[in-house]
This record gives C-alpha cells, structure tokens and sequence, in this order.
C-alpha cells in the first residue's frame, strides 16, 4: 500500500535534485514522482542517468515548458499515495522524515502542517526564510486554536505539508499556470476544504537559498501576479469572512514606492481595484502594516 506519494517539479538543476532525492527514504510505502519541465537536453541525459540510480521515483519528462504548477498538477495526475507531499528540486528532508512516514501512516486529518528551517544551497548557513512558518507553527500550538487560520490561509507554499489526496481530488484543487506565484490558489483552497488538520513542530523539511531562483525575482511581471493572486485570494476570504488578510499583496506597493516608480504603483492599484480593495484601502493597509513594523522593532530594542 502506498500512503505518501511526494512530487517534485524539476527544471535544469539535476544536481540539486539529486539531493533532494537522496533525503528521501526509500520504502515500499513511499512513491516519488518527478516532473522534469522540458529541461535541456544535456540536463536531460542526466536524469535518464539518475532514472537508473533511483529505482524508486518515477520520472515523467514534459516536452514543453509551462512552469511549476503545470509540472505540479502533472504529477498528481500519477499520484497514489494516501497522502501527498509536495518539495522544491533545491529543497531538501530532514532525517525525521522517515520517523514521520512511520507515525503518521495511519492518520486521519486532512493536512498536517510541519515545520522547517532553511540554509544556504551552496554554504548550508543558516538562513532566515523558514522563521515565519516557523513562529506560526508554535503559535498554533501554544494557542491551541482549532480553526488554525495562519496555517490554513497564510501558508502560501506547497511544501511542508501532508495533504490527504482524497481532499484534492474530492474538490479538484489544483496549481496555477501563471509563471510565478503559482501555488497560492491551491495552498489556500486546501486550507478552505479541509476539515480537521494538524500542527507538527518537527522541522521535517529545508528550505534552501539560492539567489538566482525565481523566489527571489522582482521583475514587474511578478509583481503584477502578486497583486492580481493575492488580490484574488483575500477576496475570496473577505467574501466568505473569514478574517484574514495576506499582507503579501502589499509588497509590490512598497518596492515601487521605495523606487518612487509611480506609473507601475497606478498599475498595481487597478489590479488592486480590479479584486475590490480600493486605492484608500491599500494605503491604510501600506500604513497599518509600516506602524506595525515599527512597534515590532521598537520592543525588539528594547
């Protein structure tokens, strides 16, 4: 019986992808299933090699490129497992995985959130792009609040997740086939449709560093599909509502202000409108959010 099935979207760094499948344990009750989008066609000849050495994953190659949540939505085409993970081909398990494979094999809820930490690709120092999901992990735990609404509806990311397959296919849930910012929809439709979940403070998973992904790409394309998903996302919540709002909407805004590009700042304002929130409203959240910020640093110095 197969109770996890992990996918893994892969596109040109087969070498970072070779160790993020080595952290994986190899056990009958684990299915691996690599989506290759379209990589080169060197890169290709080493994952027909790697095909070999991992007698355990199953590789589908694409012969068109159409980004990560394409490659993601493929691979829950083969899925079988009772449970899906989902990982980055940069990214990497911690040892405990296997721990968490034995304990959770007869698991009920939904959707486990796990913790994680995060290093440098290249030096393994440690960085800091897991602290947030860190901090709601513990939160949720310490407040013992049932709705968990951080986890459900602020966990933009794919990975660090059990997701029962049977909730994704009971609801159809689905990636994005936007370029960039493509896992936001599904993360926050799990969240809606599960019924129970669970918090884990085990950090089962690392997320790495590595400057010249597309994480870390500030071109106005994406930042337009910031605001348009986000956008899209926190009317969905205010329209059923729930109280939450994803403040990440709010960071073109601040990097065209900083930048004084006015002209792209109207455009993300009509997206903004576009979704009901108003040019006022996105201000007095840009406000809200600087004062915040500021109360935060000024009990952090003292």
């Amino acid at each position: 019986m197969i109770n996890y099935t992990v996918i893994i979207p892969h596109y040109n760094i087969p070498e970072l992808l070779r160790r993020c499948l080595k952290s994986i344990p190899c056990r009958e009750d684990v299915q691996v299933v690599v989506v290759d989008d379209c990589s080169t066609d060197e890169n290709h000849i080493i994952l027909k090699e790697m095909d070999n050495d991992f007698v355990n994953v199953q590789f589908v190659y694409l012969e068109k490129n159409q980004g990560g949540g394409n490659a993601r939505n493929v691979g829950l085409q083969y899925a079988i497992g009772t449970y899906v993970l989902f990982a980055d081909a940069d990214d990497f398990f911690h040892e405990c995985i296997n721990d968490v494979f034995d304990e959770y094999k007869d698991e009920t809820c939904d959707v486990v959130y796990f913790s994680a930490d995060s290093v440098d690709s290249e030096t393994f120092q440690i960085r800091d792009r897991a602290d947030i999901l860190q901090k709601q992990i513990e939160r949720c735990i310490k407040e013992n609040d049932e709705l968990k609404l951080d986890l459900r509806f602020l966990s933009n990311e794919p990975w660090r997740k059990m997701i029962k397959k049977s909730l994704i296919d009971r609801f159809q849930i689905r990636f994005d086939k936007t370029p960039a910012i493509n896992d936001v929809t599904f993360s926050y439709m799990v969240g809606y449709h599960a019924t129970a979940i669970k918090a884990d403070p085990r950090r089962v998973y690392c997320i790495t560093y590595r400057p010249g992904s597309i994480t870390f790409s500030n071109t106005y394309e994406r930042m337009l599909l910031i605001v348009d998903v986000i956008g899209k996302k926190n009317r969905f919540l205010k329209d059923r509502g729930i109280p939450v709002f994803d403040k990440d909407i709010l960071y073109p805004f601040k990097e065209s202000f900083h930048k004084r590009k006015w002209q792209q700042m109207d455009s993300f304002f009509k997206i903004a409108r576009k979704h009901g929130f108003s040019r006022s409203f996105i201000l007095y959240k840009l406000m809200e959010n600087s004062i915040q910020f500021r109360v935060k640093n000024m009990f952090k110095l003292n």
